[in-house]
This record gives C-alpha cells, sequence and structure tokens, in this order.
C-alpha cells in the first residue's frame, strides 16, 4: 500500500514536469459545405475544464486534423450547464441533471440532449478514432452507434437477434452520430427521467455500477435494442466493436485531467442522484 502511494506521487510529479502547463481547447469551426449529409459535421465534446495536459492536447488536435471538414466544439461545466438550461429546463430531463452528483451523469445526458436538438457527433474527452469519421457512414445515414467488446449479460430479443451485428455485445456510448430528433435519442431521455427516481438517495457501494445502469452503457443498449425492435434497422449504422477496431479506448496522456478532477470510477460508498 505504501509503495503504491509513492509510485502513485512519483507518477503525479513526472506529469507535472512533462505535462504541464495546461492548454486550453477552443472549439474549432470548419466553413465546407455539408448539407448533403443527413447527420449534421458537427462533434461535441465535454469535460469539467477545458484544459489539457501536452499529450492529450496533441491527441485532441490530431483527432480534430483527422477530421478537418467537421466542426468541433468543447463544453466546459459551465457552458454545458447553460446550454442545459436555457434548451431543456422544461423537460423533465432537466431535474435529473440538476440531481446529478457525478460529471459523468451530467455528460451522459448532455451527450443526447445536444445531439437530439442540433444533430451531429458525440466523442468522450478521452477518446476519439484514427480514421475520419466519414469512413464509418455515408450521407444517407441517420445513426451511427458502435459495441463495445463487453458481452451483455442479458441477452436481446430474439426477433432482433439475427440483425445484430455483435448481438451478445453491449453497446457503446462514448462516441455516437445520430441525425436531429433522432427517435433512439428521445428513447433514451425518456428512459432515465423514468428511472432515475430509483437512484434518488440510493447508496452505491460503486456509484460507477449504478452510473452506467441509469444513463450509460447499460441504459443505452437497453434502448438501442428496444428502438430496434419498434423502428428496425434502416439507416443505423452498426459500425463493429470499437468502430471497427478504429476507436481510441484511452488517448495517451488523458489521465492528467484527472489531476483537477477526480475520477468518479474510485469513489465508493455514496449516493449518484
Amino acid at each position: 500500500m505504501v509503495l503504491k502511494k509513492i509510485e502513485r506521487k512519483i507518477s503525479y510529479l513526472l506529469k507535472r514536469i512533462t505535462e504541464y502547463p495546461l492548454q486550453p481547447l477552443n472549439d474549432k469551426l470548419n466553413n465546407s459545405d455539408t448539407s448533403i449529409y443527413t447527420i449534421p459535421k458537427n462533434v461535441y465534446q465535454t469535460w469539467e475544464n477545458n484544459l489539457f495536459g501536452k499529450t492529450h492536447f496533441k491527441e485532441l488536435v490530431k483527432f480534430r486534423n483527422l477530421n478537418s471538414n467537421y466542426n468541433f466544439f468543447i463544453f466546459d461545466k459551465d457552458k454545458r450547464d447553460q446550454y442545459m438550461e436555457q434548451h431543456w429546463s422544461k423537460n423533465d430531463i432537466y431535474e435529473v441533471y440538476k440531481k446529478a452528483r457525478f460529471g459523468q451523469i451530467k455528460a451522459d445526458i448532455f451527450r443526447y440532449c445536444i445531439l437530439y436538438e442540433r444533430g451531429g457527433f458525440y466523442f468522450d474527452i478521452s477518446k476519439g478514432c484514427n480514421v475520419c469519421l466519414d469512413e464509418l457512414y455515408n450521407s444517407s445515414s441517420e445513426a451511427v452507434i458502435s459495441n463495445e467488446p463487453i458481452e451483455c449479460i442479458i441477452p436481446p430479443d430474439q426477433s432482433i437477434f439475427s440483425n445484430l451485428k455483435y448481438p451478445w455485445n453491449n453497446f457503446l456510448q462514448w462516441g455516437l452520430g445520430f441525425k436531429k430528433n433522432h427517435a433512439l435519442l428521445k428513447m433514451v431521455i425518456e428512459a432515465i427521467s423514468k428511472d432515475h427516481h430509483y437512484y434518488v438517495n440510493t447508496p452505491f457501494h460503486k456509484p460507477k455500477t449504478a452510473v452506467l445502469s441509469l444513463s450509460a452503457t447499460g441504459q443505452f443498449t437497453k434502448i438501442v435494442r428496444e428502438y430496434f425492435k419498434i423502428y428496425g434497422f434502416d439507416k443505423v449504422e452498426q459500425v463493429g466493436v470499437y468502430f471497427n477496431k478504429h476507436g481510441i479506448f484511452s488517448m495517451k496522456g488523458s489521465r492528467v485531467r484527472h489531476h483537477l478532477v477526480k475520477e468518479y470510477a474510485d469513489i465508493r460508498d455514496d449516493h449518484v442522484l
């Protein structure tokens, strides 16, 4: 235990030397005409602040340069809060957003809401792709979703099984693409609003598990399957596991962001709402 603490301290000090000063990340706008695409070429990202270590910053810039025909928008905590209040204050989901004790739940809700309201792509700030997003879909696609390599403990309904590329796997939601007002996003938002009452003031030994089930992978996988049962598979691109293995699950240097924001996965015996 003592050795691990010493190792963490040394690692922290080394990163303070090599990764600081932290770099501010701002929006990046592109003026290309992308009107032929059903999904707008906008990429939204959020984090509690817009300051990142040197290595992580370079990886984020690389992701942007690889997608130079896309607009990139970064929302820090304050900008994200302002967006939710301005556009969603009359919706039940806003009350869930305000109750959320962890930024991860707020980020989950934000991604569904902004993609529903505006359309485009969302990627977690520590994640990306090593190919241009254009290679994953076509101009008429209405949704772009991908699977985790992790198997879901609940099998899908028999009626959709054969049309799922990876029927046994969870659907990830750290990277998403949707047209504006897509029904699947509406279903996710409504499901979180409906289910959140079970989580209010309920302690969890590992709060991360509750987050996954309420607003992240668990909820999203459930709703994707429900959507397919109701609406079918037309114009929804299932782009394999981790975006056909092009997904970047953890950008180099991305953990430096936790110098300023504690990692919620480490928290124990707390409630999420």
